[in-house]
Formats: structure tokens, sequence, C-alpha cells
């Protein structure tokens, strides 16, 4: 199983979930402010802000590269496709990438990353996304998560050596009178914030300060598309 479907499975062990409702909130706050109504959301997980787009009456579309993710998403009732983004043919006046996805990408793959969404956005569009800070990495991340139910046993170990984190899954799921593992790691890296100033076609319009496990661990961006 690749690292983003098990991530999928076990995700409902994990929780988090009124966490990530506040990080919606806090993102639904700045959209409003900005005035659009066609929005991407990239890496769009298990659609529950997708959800919460189409509530607030957006057209919303997400795209996510976990086949699991998508099915859970579309059960939802949400239009969440398993695609890559240089893939879509769609023009948006918004773009979201939450919960990390910018983490997961090396430097090298963000300057990539970026042109690939400046191209499906319109011109003077937004682009919004979060990122981990040093102290979201090294004291809320790093170390070792446990998590159990009758049917299963997750561990969850992350090491951050300042600048990758390496988080290690294992879970053992319940086989009638056996326990199938499963196991997989990823890998997520350190982005400090000048690394977005300047960036080609964007400028970097606001910046968030966003305490979600711990003291200021995440910072949340809001690009302009120029």
């Amino acid at each position: 199983m690749n690292a983003l479907d098990l991530y999928a499975k076990i995700e409902p062990l994990i929780g988090f979930y009124e966490e990530y409702e506040e990080l919606y909130e806090e993102y639904i706050s700045v959209i409003k402010t900005l005035h659009v109504e066609k929005i991407l959301d990239i890496g769009c997980g298990n659609g529950k802000f997708l959800q919460l787009l189409q509530r607030e009456n957006y057209q919303a579309i997400g795209i996510d590269r976990s086949q699991e993710m998508v099915r859970i998403s579309t059960s939802l009732g949400v239009d969440a496709r398993n695609m890559e983004l240089g893939e879509l043919k769609t023009s948006f006046d918004c773009a979201t990438a939450i919960g990390d996805v910018l983490n997961y990408m090396t430097q090298k793959e963000l300057i990539v990353f970026f042109k690939e969404v400046s191209k499906v956005l319109e011109k003077d569009a937004y682009f919004i996304a979060d990122i981990n800070t040093q102290n979201g990495f090294q004291e809320v991340a790093d170390g070792l998560l446990i998590k159990e139910n009758s049917e299963q046993f997750l561990a969850i170990e992350a090491d951050f050596d300042g600048q990758v984190l390496q988080t290690n899954m294992t879970l053992f799921e319940k086989n009638r009178e056996l326990y199938k593992k499963y196991s997989n790691k990823i890998l997520q890296f350190y982005h400090p914030i000048e690394l977005f100033e300047g960036l080609d076609g964007f400028t970097l319009v606001k910046k968030i300060d966003i305490s979600m496990f711990g003291d200021l661990d995440k910072t949340a961006l809001v690009f302009k598309k120029v």
C-alpha cells in the first residue's frame, strides 16, 4: 500500500478532525475577503474542506493523488478527482493546498509546483497554502504516537533533523485471528518563509500565524498571481 493510501486508512484512527475544522474555518475567512467563486483544492484529502466550500456556495473541485482519499471525498457528494495538477484543463480564480501540502515537496519540486499552479489560475487569482514552522516540526510532529482500538494498532514514529521530517507509519489490522501489517514512510521538508518571497509569477500578500497543535506551529500564506 502506498504512503498516501495508508494515511487515508489510518486517518480515522489518528483523528484531529476538530483541529482541522478550525484550520478550514481560517481558510474560509480568508477566502471570503477575496471575492472569488471558483476554487481548486489541491491535495483535497478526505473532502471535508470541499464539503465546507460547497455549503458556502463556492464552485469547488478537488484533486488528490490518493485513490482512497478521492473515494472517501466523493462519498460526501463533492467533486474530487484522482489526477495530477498538470492534467487540469480548467482555470480557477483561487486555489488552496491545506495541511502541509507544500512541505511534502523539496525546494526544486516547489518551483515546478508553483508554475503548475499558475497555469490553472486566472489573472489576479489567489493561492492559499499553509506550511509547518520550525516549531511545528520540532515540538509537535517529532516523536512517537500510538493509537489503537479493538481492531487496529498504529505506531507513528517521526524524526526531525532540522531540515527533513521522516515519519514511519506501521499499522496492524486484525484479520480473523491474525493481524495484517501495513507500513510506509513519509518525508516532509522544512521551508523558511523567505523561500516564498519573490517567487516568479506570485506575490506573497499575507502571512497568518496559526496555532493548530502547538504554539505557532503553522503559517498560512496568501499569494496573488501577477
